[in-house]
């Protein structure tokens, strides 16, 4: 029973997040990584929010890449986004020694994120991005918290 009502809510609450997203025009996509984020690599409300911050971060990092990239290769050609993305990847690195900024691969999914939404950097863009993101943490979230309710509920009928 506890493997199909795992099923079962997951099922009904990916198919809320598609149609939420599809309603209101949101990038499906994104929705999704970050709800595989939650559960590859956070899993409770803090680990969450510290990857979710990590994810904004490299959202942040590669809007830097596109800006300064795209103004460097002006004088040095390809190499100008070379340079910039040894750069930032280097610095990555070393933000990730601190003790709640440590996930480099947070960092490289929201890198992800934004390069795959091949837009040019906007406040729109970039709100959407955010809030599309912070859906797909909750419903991974409201997936497990309710999971969770119903195993806690059928344990105490046994």
């Amino acid at each position: 029973m506890k493997s199909l009502s795992h099923a079962l809510t997951m099922g009904l609450i990916g198919a809320i997040a598609v149609f939420v997203s599809f309603s209101w025009h949101f990038p499906t996509w994104v929705l999704f990584i970050a709800w595989v984020s939650y559960y590859l690599l956070g899993k409770n409300i803090k680990s969450a929010s510290l990857i979710f911050t990590q994810q904004l971060l490299g959202i942040l990092f590669a809007i830097i890449i596109q800006y300064l990239g795209t103004l460097l290769s002006k004088t040095l050609g390809i190499s100008g986004f070379s340079i910039v993305v040894f750069v930032i990847i280097t610095g990555v690195y070393y933000l990730s020694k601190l003790k709640y900024l440590n996930v480099i691969p947070a960092y490289f999914l929201g890198m992800i994120i934004w390069f795959g939404s091949h837009t040019q950097p906007n406040t729109k863009v970039l709100g959407l991005t955010v809030f599309t993101m912070l859906l797909g943490f909750l419903f991974a979230w409201s997936n497990d918290l309710i999971s969770e309710r119903i195993d806690a509920f059928f344990t105490k009928k046994q």
